[in-house]
């Protein structure tokens, strides 16, 4: 279920449940939002693994060991998913997809559906992870 919040900007210090050594350092970003949009947040865990194969494992090393916590920010049009890949928050938007939801940033896709999701970079078609959520 996602937590609604209140104010006129998404700030992204907000995640400091997935990266707080980061967030210590006091750096934000502030989209400004008009005042009445509703901003929508949650933050899901997943466990991830990779399918057979060398690529797959290197993708797998980008990610958190055992857990990997996703934030899903929605404000009016702007949708984000905020999660970890090595070692930084790495800041995921929206793109059309045939169904799910569907997050790029960089070179990696993250490609949610349900209590599943799908890590791939666009380096190298070969490596993929499955992650499926942790209830609880």
């Amino acid at each position: 279920m996602f937590r609604k919040l209140t104010g006129a900007a998404i700030v992204l210090t907000a995640v400091t449940a997935i990266m707080p050594a980061q967030a210590a350092t006091g750096d934000s970003l502030s989209i400004p939002l008009s005042a009445s949009t509703d901003i929508q947040r949650q933050t899901v865990a997943y466990s991830c693994k990779a399918k057979k194969g060398a690529s797959s494992a290197r993708l797998r090393a980008v990610l958190p060991e055992k857990i990997v916590k996703v934030s899903y920010i929605n404000a009016g049009d702007i949708s984000l998913a905020v999660l970890p890949v090595d070692g930084k928050t790495q800041v995921f938007t929206n793109v059309i997809a045939a169904s799910g939801a569907k997050y790029v940033a960089a070179e990696y896709v993250w490609w949610s559906k349900g209590n599943d999701a799908m890590f791939s970079s666009e380096m190298d078609a070969s490596a993929m992870l499955q992650c499926h959520e942790i209830k609880g």
